[in-house]
């Protein structure tokens, strides 16, 4: 008895620790229990693989936003590429950040990433103290678990500190019963040193993981490549302005021992480290994009010659469109055969219906800006203000409908007669990504009699339309809210069956934290900023434009898109914006806008521009008003603002008030 207690207290010290809430944290470890001690669940094979899966399940959903999914995102909700139409204290609370009212009490979403994530610490912390118990198994496969665990440990410790900034370093081994109370209050550590750490828990791990899973069945699972990944984008982090000297506003966040939190000197072999990490993976995956080969039906992508040639050395042989929409939309139902994935969560919970429109069963208070929508280029890669004749940015509507890569009640994307002329004509990406007045969703698990009477399968947003204010005002199951205030919806991730109508389906999908998309764009952004060569690891790397030119215009081709050309690459300054806008595009509600603004110090630029959307309030016997560009002024709440504080996340009070040495963060 008394070393089952001891054993207990073990598995509970970690909550006391950081002031976790061991009622509710108890609950959701299943594999401990009254007749187990830490001893008997680590003997076992099945119980030590249980504990190890159920670690995975602190990992945060990136696909979703949804406050009722569990370890949603809020992240693409409060930056300037979206925003909800709900506001709802303690559950939708996302305009109280934006809105620069967020405080560190009832944080509601916000509060729940910083006690899952540390919950998830923990679990590691046991598991890497007791895995050498499971003698049922192989020593190999030990250290592949062990490889697992210090994968999910630094991913948990990277995800605190992109939320809330430079965090506390728990102890690794579990606190034990004399610990003196005082040693249990600990500071937070330096971003530098946090970096320091995770880095070496990922290059741990790194050596211990298997090259990639075996089969679907492991899908989810890390390997070599999935902690690269993260070294990628932790590495790009650390070597960016706001983590590498350019951050005066935060002299003052410093831990008890009087060390700024974070690094107040520049040092450019950061951006050298950032660029050998991703080469690291550039080399082992030099052409690995997700590609889906050209449709009978593939519109004609009309780029220069010189980007003509076939996939990766052009735009040709490839349809851009389904090449960037199936990554996530379901549709490659296979993960494991998708080059591009690097690491992803299967079993996320992320439902689509916030992003839907109303005439098939969405709820539509997930909408994008017409800010975002602006960004998307011409199908020439012109920008919409500087079009060019063949390829118009024009006011009028199509008088013929138009289908592409695709069938019309499948897979293909179809332009309605009456679409807005602003609509066609763009990049492929822009079809995959925006939900615009008068989209047609196939929705074929959609039975004939749930068809809507009055709009069928059309998404229309105009006031008296099934998709629009009226009946959100007015229909028994809608919210007052429940309409896109702003004229769009996502798209990004909704498959040509999905439906939430009566005796509809949705299409199983997962979410993608990790993908060779961005280690490319990764890999282009540190060449871009180093002065001279560096060698790490016995890795050289430099300014290359050759280099430069040949990944980014990966991701161009991709997307059916012309290449950077020489003089592009070689304008430092003029690359850097050109980066952030394509990255941007690229990863639309994949949550990095948020962190790329915060980073790169641009948040005070583009989350105080003023949020824009089309005129929502227009009947559809009114189209031209309903194209009227006009501020969000549907709600109060519709406006953003963005100062210093809202660079982190607050951390929650009560863990403040538990810790006397825990340093809030800046304004709260």
């Amino acid at each position: 008895m008394r070393k089952y207690i001891r054993n207990l207290f073990i598995v509970v010290g970690g909550l006391l620790f950081f002031g976790l809430h061991s009622c509710n944290y108890l609950d959701i470890d299943p594999y401990i229990h009254d007749q187990f001690t830490l001893d008997s669940v680590f003997t076992r094979r099945e119980y030590t693989q249980k504990y190890l899966s159920n670690i995975y399940t602190h990992l945060p959903d990136y696909a979703s936003s949804n406050y009722y999914t569990s370890h949603a995102m809020p992240f693409s909700l409060i930056t300037d590429e979206a925003t909800s139409t709900l506001d709802k204290a303690g559950t939708h609370n996302y305009n109280r950040f934006t809105n620069n009212l967020m405080t560190a009490e009832g944080l509601g979403i916000f509060g729940d990433q910083w006690n899952y994530l540390y919950q998830g610490v923990r679990k590691a912390n046991v598991f890497l103290a007791n895995v050498d118990k499971c003698v049922e198994v192989s020593e190999y496969k030990r250290a592949e678990w062990k490889g697992e665990a210090l994968f999910l440990k630094a991913n948990f410790y990277f995800e605190l500190m992109l939320a809330f900034g430079p965090v506390p370093i728990l102890p690794d081994d579990p606190v034990s019963f004399d610990t003196p109370i005082d040693q249990m209050m600990v500071s937070r550590n330096t971003w530098d040193e946090c970096n320091t750490y995770v880095t070496n828990l990922l290059v741990d791990a790194e050596k211990f993981l298997p090259e990639t899973v075996q089969d679907n069945s492991e899908f989810g699972k890390a390997t070599k490549n999935a902690a690269l990944a993260v070294l990628s984008r932790l590495s790009l982090y650390t070597a960016s302005p706001l983590y590498n000297g350019l951050n005066s506003e935060f002299s003052g966040l410093k831990n008890k021992e009087g060390k700024p939190l974070l690094n107040p000197a520049f040092e450019e072999s950061k951006w050298a480290v950032a660029a050998v990490y991703a080469k690291k993976l550039v080399t082992k995956k030099p052409n690995d994009l997700y590609t889906v080969s050209k449709l009978p039906n593939t519109p004609q992508i009309p780029v220069p010659a010189r980007d003509q040639g076939d996939f990766p050395n052009g735009v040709g042989g490839i349809d851009p469109y389904h090449s960037y929409a199936d990554i996530f939309n379901g549709e490659c139902v296979l993960p494991t055969s998708n080059p591009e994935i690097l690491f992803a969560r299967m079993n996320s919970q992320f439902s689509t219906r916030h992003m839907m429109p109303r005439m098939v069963g969405g709820y539509s208070d997930f909408v994008l800006t017409q800010n975002l929508v602006d960004e998307f280029r011409m199908i020439d890669g012109r920008d919409i203000t500087n079009s060019s004749d063949d390829y118009p940015y024009e006011f009028g509507y199509t008088t013929t409908e138009r289908i592409f890569s695709g069938d019309r009640e499948g897979n293909g994307v179809t332009l309605l007669t009456g679409t807005h002329k602003w609509y066609t004509n763009r990049e492929m990406r822009f079809y995959a990504v925006v939900a615009f007045n008068n989209t047609y969703y196939p929705s074929t698990s959609t039975p004939p009699n749930a068809i809507d009477p009055q709009d069928g399968k059309v998404a229309k947003y105009f006031r008296d339309s099934k998709s629009g204010k009226d009946y959100a005002l007015n229909g028994s199951n809608a919210d007052p809210e429940d309409y896109p205030m702003t004229g769009y919806l996502c798209k990004k991730f909704v498959h040509y069956e999905d439906s939430y109508n009566t005796g509809g389906r949705q299409k199983r999908k997962y979410s993608v934290p990790y993908r060779m998309a961005e280690v490319y764009l990764n890999y282009v952004e540190a060449l871009n900023e180093l002065t001279t060569s560096y060698t790490i690891d016995g890795i050289t790397v430099k300014r290359d434009v050759e280099e430069i030119k040949k990944y980014f215009n990966m991701i161009r081709y991709r997307a059916g898109q012309p290449g950077l050309t020489d003089s592009e690459a070689n304008d430092r300054e003029s690359l850097r914006k050109t980066i952030l806008r394509e990255r941007r595009v690229e990863m639309v509600w994949e949550q990095r806008r948020y962190h790329d603004l915060r980073r790169t110090k641009q948040a005070i630029v583009y989350e105080n521009e003023v949020p824009r959307g089309l005129n929502v309030n227009a009947k559809e016997s009114e189209k031209d008003k309903f194209y009227s560009i006009v501020r969000l002024n549907e709600r109060p709440y519709l406006y953003k603002v963005f100062t210093a504080r809202q660079t982190f996340l607050p951390i929650p009070k009560a863990e403040v008030d538990k810790n006397y040495n825990l340093q809030q963060n800046i304004g709260f």
